[in-house]
């Protein structure tokens, strides 16, 4: 039987939620609930604002990067500079030459540079560790590391015990000296059977993330997990983020898919309909009255060959026996638009409901 051991994580997370099926994963808001408002950031990565967003969609937990500054101030940034995300502080122009973070005293990084928003309320400084920590605790957000800063993970077991995650880094497994905390490390190529026995040497709630989405497949996931062990999909692109939920992970890192661990906003639109011997259904429902930030979930019941097209996003996918699969995503200035469309004979049975919430909500 497959365990899980999120559930000892925290009380107060529900990995199915108000889901019907018990064993979807829990997912994590990559780098943050960031949200692009055209070419431009709304909710920067890697900012205080993403982590409220985060508990404002439902998700339970975000992915937080750490790196350290010229003066060893740990400071929450993905990439080695910082260009792509921050503007100049003096008149919001773009960063002329490369600033890497590891390069410049804090109190620079603080004064001189913003991040990038197209609400000047978001242009903010550089966070801290500490002050990324402490919103995840204000909103009730699990903090998942991604940190090869050992002295990172001191900071997150003082503030949150065991409630926390270490996620590889290089050094994930460092973690153990200060916490009970889920340590998620990578296995790279390795086989099932050489990823747990790493796992049971790292001890405690462990599991294993990879991005290798060919490698992640039902016999992989079903070894680990029936091991005692988490399994992490990492950001996988579509379509391969519905195979890694149909397959069985446990968790799953991304920076799009949505499935609440909580009821989110209000119910904008709900559908329900049916198609038997072919046939095509769409839905694009009138969601802007409810809000600018929309999420939807996608349940299809069937038997057949499908192809399914969610705001752009494809999927082609087929089952011989009857079975469901579970879509969702987030969207912001934006309404669901969903086509699906049957390859030939076909027996399907959609349910979908769409939530939406507004800035002041």
């Amino acid at each position: 039987m497959k365990k899980s051991l999120l559930a000892g994580l925290l009380a107060v997370i529900f990995l199915s939620g108000c889901r019907e099926s018990a064993d979807l994963p829990m997912v994590v808001a990559h780098r943050g609930c960031w949200l692009m408002d055209g070419n431009e950031f709304y909710i920067n990565e890697n900012c205080l604002a993403g982590v409220k967003m985060a508990a404002r969609y439902g998700y339970p937990a975000v992915e937080i990067d750490v790196k350290y500054t010229l003066d060893s101030v740990m400071v929450i940034m993905h990439d080695g500079t910082i260009n792509r995300t921050m503007r100049l502080a003096s008149d919001y122009g773009e960063i002329p030459e490369p600033v890497r973070v590891e390069d410049v005293a804090f109190d620079e990084l603080r004064t001189k540079y913003v991040l990038e928003s197209t609400d000047p309320a978001l242009r903010t400084p550089i966070p801290t560790l500490k002050e990324e920590l402490e919103a995840c605790r204000e909103y009730g957000v699990i903090p998942m590391l991604h940190s090869d800063v050992v002295e990172s993970y001191a900071l997150a077991a003082e503030m949150f015990g065991d409630g926390w995650i270490a996620f590889d880094g290089g050094v994930a497994s460092k973690a153990r000296e200060f916490s009970g905390c889920l340590v998620l490390v990578d296995p790279g190529t390795w086989p099932a059977g050489k990823t747990i026995e790493y796992l049971k040497s790292v001890g405690g709630r462990a599991g294993m993330s990879t991005m290798k989405y060919d490698m992640l497949d039902e016999d992989y996931i079903s070894a680990v997990r029936d091991a005692g062990f988490e399994v992490q999909a990492s950001i996988f692109p579509t379509p391969h983020e519905e195979r890694a939920v149909r397959d069985g992970v446990s968790i799953q890192l991304s920076d799009f898919y949505w499935l609440p661990a909580k009821g989110v906003g209000k119910k904008a639109a709900f559908w329900k309909a049916a198609i038997s011997d072919g046939g095509e259904l769409s839905w694009t429902p009138d969601t802007g009255r409810f809000g600018d930030f929309i999420a939807y979930t996608l349940d299809v019941t069937y038997i057949g060959s499908l192809k399914i097209d969610l705001n752009g996003r494809k999927y082609d996918i087929s089952r011989e026996t009857p079975g469901t699969e579970h879509f969702g995503l987030r969207l912001y200035k934006d309404s669901p638009k969903v086509s699906i469309r049957s390859a030939g004979p076909a027996s399907v049975k959609v349910r979908a409901e769409a939530r939406a919430f507004g800035k002041n909500d």
